[in-house]
């Protein structure tokens, strides 16, 4: 057999070692990949801090229970229905301050109502618990919403109307997108926003 000349070994051990890089190469990315656990596909580089927009992912439960609800629904001291289904009356605990020092009364609950409520905010969550949003008709002409409007009692106390009994009310307002929010927050632009303020009555604050 011919022996090979320099040249032809010099190309044999080039070819030779680049082929054996190229493999350590992919090793090494394959080995990389594999340590390194995907992100999942709901990821997002923000975090969304309005419940009412937020949905109802574990996570963002756990965010909501923390920061924006201390445990009962829109933080009720009592509720009271009226004979017909058609009246609540829901007083309020005293003292409750949001993150912001502002106070938890009846005018703040009064504005989570209208915010859900109002068709041009879009809130799903609210439709989907009360039929509609207020203001809104079926074809009939009768109104889509089971809720019909809300009004101040007093300083800690407000009376709920609705269209049309609903035994499941006031367990559907301890829905995490119902979390009261302070309106100051709400009225604020990054609201919503890990950089905006939380608004919340929660254990934990931003």
């Amino acid at each position: 057999m011919k022996k090979n000349t320099p040249l032809t070994f010099m190309l044999f051990t080039t070819i030779l070692l680049l082929l054996t890089a190229c493999q350590l190469g992919a090793g090494a990315d394959a080995e990389a990949e594999a340590a390194t656990p995907e992100s999942p596909a709901s990821t997002s580089t923000d975090v969304m801090f309005d419940p009412a927009m937020g949905g109802n992912a574990d996570a963002a439960g756990l965010v909501y229970e923390n920061l924006l609800q201390d445990g009962e629904p829109v933080l009720a001291l009592e509720g009271t229905v009226s004979d017909d289904g058609l009246d609540y009356i829901i007083s309020l605990r005293p003292g409750v301050l949001f993150h912001d020092g502002s106070a938890l009364n009846a005018d703040a609950v009064i504005a989570n109502f209208d915010r859900w409520s109002d068709s041009s905010n879009g809130i799903q969550a609210w439709a989907s618990n009360f039929g509609g949003f207020k203001g809104e008709t079926n074809a009939d002409g009768g109104p889509k919403s089971t809720f019909d409007g809300i009004e101040k009692v007093d300083g800690l106390t407000v009376l709920v109307h609705l269209n049309k009994p609903d035994s499941n009310f006031m367990d559907k307002l301890a829905d995490p997108a119902f979390a009261i929010v302070s309106p100051g927050a709400l009225a604020a632009s990054n609201f919503g926003s890990a950089a905006g303020v939380d608004g919340g009555t929660g254990p934990y604050v931003i």
